[in-house]
């Protein structure tokens, strides 16, 4: 490999004192050059002791910042990082080895049209929490995404590449080249980009999302993403119905109400009607969700595949619960403005 780039973790927290550690552990533990890294903290005035023990690692640079969500916290990151490369590194992420930043960097390093890479899965831990296990074994933290083919991890029934687009084996990592009809969910958990590049898209901390940044860059031209072979564990599925109320709350604030400055859409409702349809009758009957937790549970046996069925169906009902509730608020209140 030729020379290393030097490198900025974003990472933003806030109350993250169970988890943050943990994962400024592993970037401690990389084996990597500590000169050639940075972690900037974009902390949220969080109130426990998630900065007393960010403190303690001399290598975090700590920016206090009260924002509406973890996304302008990114891009308050990104526009004050200094190094080379950039990723997003929220405080439930964990890097599983010591060599995963060496492979990180790798594609970038090789191919200077590739201007971002992922990793292929998420980290499969057979001692994790259920919903932990379940996203990395079916790659996704929405089944949505899963279905209409636009998850940016792969499934471990998966031998390869997962997405239905041509990609190039380079051995330790794959490239793929994306246009807006099929680009998938990239831009988070362990996502590294250019910094010139990010910096396109950063300027106007209210306006970033990085799935709506992703597809920004695509217009400019920046298309071409490497998925390497290894993982990053994202620990955010702790308990079952905690994480149904975090899909409803950004249904309702990072999308629904915030529809005139979102410009990437996992669901086209123009063109995608009849998946839509197809994908409702397949979460509400179960029989095909089963039928991928089986084939899951043929190469992997853990009880975790099982999970789809379910969440499949919940996360359904939760999405037209919020739906319809958004659409009655905005009818009373037209209705209450003509009064």
């Amino acid at each position: 490999m030729k020379h290393l780039l030097t490198v900025s973790f974003i990472t933003c927290t806030l109350n993250s004192q169970k988890i943050i550690k943990e994962c400024l552990d592993s970037i401690k533990n990389l084996d990597y050059p500590k000169n050639l890294i940075e972690v900037i903290i974009v902390d949220g005035e969080s109130n426990d002791k998630t900065l007393e023990i960010v403190n303690k690692y001399p290598f975090c640079r700590i920016i206090v910042q009260k924002t509406d969500g973890p996304e302008i916290a990114t891009a308050i990151g990104y526009n004050s990082a200094k190094n080379e490369l950039l990723i997003n590194f929220p405080s439930d992420n964990v890097i599983p080895n010591s060599k995963w930043l060496k492979e990180m960097v790798q594609p970038l390093i090789e191919n200077p049209d590739v201007f971002a890479c992922e990793t292929l899965h998420y980290t499969y831990v057979k001692n994790d929490k259920p919903l932990n296990r379940y996203f990395a074994l079916f790659g996704v933290n929405d089944p949505i995404a899963f279905y209409f083919h636009k998850a940016d991890r792969a499934s471990y029934f998966n031998n390869g590449w997962h997405l239905p687009i041509k990609a190039i084996d380079k051995g330790n990592y794959y490239i793929a080249s994306f246009n807006s009809d099929n680009l998938p969910t990239v831009g988070a958990n362990g996502y590294v980009i250019r910094r010139k590049i990010a910096l396109l898209i950063s300027k106007d901390p209210e306006k970033f999302f990085h799935m709506d940044t992703s597809l920004d860059l695509l217009k400019m031209g920046y298309n071409k993403i490497a998925f390497v072979k290894n993982s990053i564990w994202h620990k955010t599925g702790e308990e079952l119905f905690n994480f149904l109320k975090k899909r409803k709350r950004y249904a309702t604030s990072l999308y629904l109400n915030k529809q005139k400055v979102r410009r990437y859409h996992l669901v086209n409702f123009k063109k995608d009607q009849f998946k839509l349809i197809f994908f409702v009758l397949l979460s509400l009957t179960i029989v095909e969700p089963l039928y991928h937790s089986i084939k899951g549970y043929i190469k992997i046996h853990d009880s975790a595949w099982f999970l789809h069925p379910v969440l499949c169906f919940l996360i359904t009902i939760v999405y037209i619960d919020t739906w319809l509730s958004f659409k009655l608020k905005v009818l009373f209140k037209k209705n209450g403005a003509q009064l």
